[in-house]
């Protein structure tokens, strides 16, 4: 028997035996430590881009430098990695403020503007805006991309002489974020955001998928570009959110450079699994995935690893509920019709695009595979709202995939299902209905 190990949210992590013969592919492989000396890595990486100038080359041009961040949806730790920066800035005699990228998502609290930058940067002094899209009046239009996306973006981005965004890297249900995302959704207007997001729902708009096949992040570096981004600094972390790799320069070179380093960690081989498919997924959640919306991501990565009619297994303690996810009640069970009736409701704007994209790639796996999850006893009406079998015991949900599949299924363990993705991205070929005359 092997002993697997599943995070469970902010409750620790979940053990359960399974039977070495079934477990045919496990991720729960070492990491490396955190990067040493991380201050002088950091102010390292600003000085040694992969495209463009230096950050000090840059800085001595500047007067005022403005750094975007993310928000509380994202795990960017910007209490450690923004002090040598702000150090830096600050002894070259330059005016700084911070403005943090919201997208769409409400502006942060106190507890949360503490948790993600420090008391130590919240005292100093420096001014931390949030961009709030719904308030026009705080952006100016900048152009269209090639994909017709007019582009406007926060004013105080467009009135900085230098901008750095500080983020991290990871597979999202919409390809990879970081980067770009810094800019749109991140500062940019409600418009500009919704018609980036009607690009979500090409198939390979998706988790894992890079440009040229992913339209709508060739769309946000277009923005990117149009915005006037400087640079970008992104960190790749392992499961215990210590920083393990560190890229930057300008964005978008610095972006897919960071997503390769990224790919070295979390990319797995379909091959190693016999019969390339698994029936039974197993994965967790990390602590700071308080919402199912946030945690029911792994069913969208795991979809390439898991064979139609298969099951993902998703432990999470979901403490904050289910959040934007509870709008996929309406479209279960999720059959084509229910999927057409989608599609109509975006159309008529019923839904908004900006939060189906948390959800709506799920659904559409949904459709395809099961899922059961395991969370905490409290949460298990949520889940009937939303047509998903929950229990409170992973055993309990591992006894229910191994009656329904038999003793000879094939298992995967994916601790960090949310940050995986395949070795080699499958084609996706598109079909179209042609009208017979």
């Amino acid at each position: 028997m092997s002993t697997i190990h599943i995070p469970f949210g902010i409750k620790g992590t979940l053990e359960l035996e399974v039977d070495a013969r079934n477990l045919v592919l496990d991720t729960d492989v070492p990491f490396p430590g955190e990067i040493e000396n991380l201050d002088e890595a950091i102010l390292t990486a600003l000085d040694q881009p992969v495209a463009g100038p230096a950050f000090t080359e840059r800085l001595a041009g500047a007067r005022k430098v403005i750094i975007l961040t993310d928000n509380f949806a994202r795990l960017t730790p910007a209490h450690r990695i923004l002090p040598p920066i702000l150090k830096k800035i600050k002894d070259a005699g330059k005016e700084v403020t911070v403005l943090v990228a919201s997208g769409l998502l409400r502006e942060m609290n106190e507890a949360e503007l503490k948790r993600k930058f420090g008391e130590n940067i919240l005292a100093s002094g420096i001014p931390i805006y949030q961009s709030k899209a719904p308030e026009t009046w705080d952006f100016r239009f900048v152009g269209v991309t090639s994909y017709g996306t007019p582009i406007s973006v926060h004013r105080r981005l467009l009135e900085a002489d230098l901008s750095l965004a500080v983020t991290m890297t990871q597979a999202t249900l919409w390809g990879y974020g970081g980067g770009g995302s810094m800019i749109l959704p991140g500062v940019s207007s409600f418009e500009t955001i919704e018609w980036n997001h009607r690009l979500m729902t090409c198939p390979t708009c998706a988790v894992g998928y890079e440009p040229p096949l992913n339209r709508m992040r060739e769309d946000i570096e277009e923005a990117t570009r149009l915005a006037g981004l400087d640079m970008s600094l992104l960190a790749i972390f392992n499961p215990q959110m210590e920083v393990i790799e560190l890229t930057a320069g300008e964005t978008v070179a610095a972006h897919r450079a960071s997503v390769s380093k990224y790919r070295q960690h979390y990319a797995f081989d379909l091959r190693q699994i016999p019969g390339g498919h698994l029936d039974v997924a197993i994965t967790g959640s990390f602590p700071g995935d308080r919402l199912f919306a946030h945690s029911c991501w792994p069913i969208a990565n795991l979809d390439h690893f898991v064979r139609d009619g298969g099951t993902i297994i998703v432990a999470t303690p979901a403490p904050g509920g289910l959040a934007h996810y509870s709008y996929a009640k309406d479209y279960m069970p999720p059959t084509p019709e229910a999927i057409r009736r989608l599609y109509e409701d975006v159309f008529y704007g019923k839904q908004a695009l900006w939060h189906a994209c948390l959800w709506m790639p799920v659904i559409e796996v949904l459709a395809r595979k099961q899922c059961v999850v395991v969370t905490e006893k409290e949460r298990l009406a949520d889940f009937e709202i939303v047509q998903i079998p929950a229990v409170a015991s992973i055993h309990e949900a591992y006894a229910m995939a191994r009656t329904q599949y038999g003793s000879g299924m094939r298992v995967g363990n994916f601790p960090y299902g949310k940050w995986v993705v395949p070795a080699e991205m499958p084609v996706i070929e598109h079909t179209s209905l042609q009208r017979k005359d």
